[in-house]
């Protein structure tokens, strides 16, 4: 499933204070005008002019009262002008002065689809349909597939099947198997467990003894007794814009995993962080993903890599273990936010993420 094409939403969120504060750099050779691009999102275009592109509702002179932002096109000409002191790009002037708004009279394409802030591909399936468990008694209470007359193992696309749980005849249903349980590699706190979607589910009829009968109508893979089944969310109540900001101020955390599961990630690919609404943050904050220091083992000035030392130096000379600070790698912007686990989408990256980074304020 897609988001759809009309996902340009309203922008409710502020800036937060340390953003306002922040003053927007221009990129060295910055162009003074430009012309939409088809496949262009805000993101794309603002890195373009600005040295730091998370900035970008500032050189858009977008105010967050507002509840429809003006639309760009493909095929519309930016340009950039100065207002008190500050970068901005808008149209071209009318009557001697500048006019800020990205709202042009002609498009060359009618029925065009307005620049999107974010390649939204990239983390649509995570905001329709990944999802993740607070813990396994949340998982216990839920409705669960019991299987179907046919006595299949697997279940595929058309199969009727019978759910445990009181169902909403009409209504679709994601289908999920429970996957990994993450834990706080420090703490041993439990922190969330993976649900790894399979596919959806129309139910048909409820029954009796506790029951629904549903038709399986969509499969990602083979659905088996006992996966839960959780109302998918609403098309409408789904996150289309993210106004990237700075995160408020957080202990460090760390990157869980790549959902991908590759060994690193890079820009516009997701990781999974060990920070959620506990910590106060929300969709849209910016962080900073760190790469840890080398582990050093120094004997007496003869110094090496703690993974190229030999067994004897590693034992007899963890007195003179020292690290190498950690270095800024990325940025990441959390677009979907559990109680104790964020999904993050890397913005800005100079070398693959991987997990274990730490994640701290910028």
């Amino acid at each position: 499933m897609y988001l759809k094409q009309t996902i340009f939403a309203c922008l409710a969120v502020t800036l937060a204070g340390g953003a306002l504060a922040a003053p927007l750099t221009l990129k060295a050779g910055h162009p003074d005008n430009y012309v939409v691009q088809k496949g262009d999102t805000l993101w794309d275009i603002s890195g373009q002019f600005l040295a730091e592109p998370w900035l970008w509702p500032r050189l858009w002179n977008i105010n967050p009262q507002i509840a429809n932002p003006h639309w760009i096109y493909p095929g519309d000409v930016l340009q950039l002008s100065w207002v008190n002191g500050e970068p901005r790009l808008g149209k071209a002037s009318q009557g001697g002065k500048q006019v800020i708004h990205l709202s042009p009279k002609n498009r060359y394409e009618n029925k065009a689809n307005p620049v999107p802030t974010l390649p939204l591909s990239e983390i649509g399936p995570f905001l329709q349909t990944d999802h993740i468990l607070a813990d396994s008694q949340q998982a216990k209470g839920m409705p669960y597939v019991l299987g179907n007359n046919e006595r299949h193992v697997g279940m595929l696309e058309g199969d009727t099947l019978y759910v445990h749980g009181s169902l909403t005849p009409g209504q679709d249903y994601g289908v999920y198997h429970p996957g990994v349980i993450y834990k706080d590699k420090k703490t041993g706190e439990m922190l969330g467990q993976e649900a790894v979607f399979v596919g959806t589910v129309r139910a048909e009829e409820r029954l009796a003894n506790n029951r629904t009968r549903v038709t399986l109508t969509h499969n990602r893979r083979e659905v088996y007794q006992g996966d839960k089944v959780i109302p998918l969310p609403a098309q409408e109540s789904l996150s289309a814009v993210f106004m990237p900001k700075a995160a408020p101020v957080i202990s460090p955390g760390y990157v869980v995993e790549l959902p991908s599961k590759a060994r690193g990630g890079g820009k516009f690919d997701v990781v999974l962080i060990n920070k959620g609404l506990r910590d106060q943050v929300s969709p849209g904050d910016v962080l900073d993903i760190q790469r840890p220091g080398a582990e050093l083992v120094d004997r007496n000035g003869k110094v090496s890599y703690r993974e190229y030392a030999s067994v004897y130096d590693k034992a007899f000379y963890s007195a003179g273990k020292s690290t190498l600070p950690s270095e800024a790698v990325a940025r990441v912007m959390l677009f979907k936010v559990y109680d104790k686990l964020s999904y993050g989408l890397i913005l800005q990256s100079r070398e693959p993420v991987g997990s274990g980074y730490q994640v701290s304020n910028f």
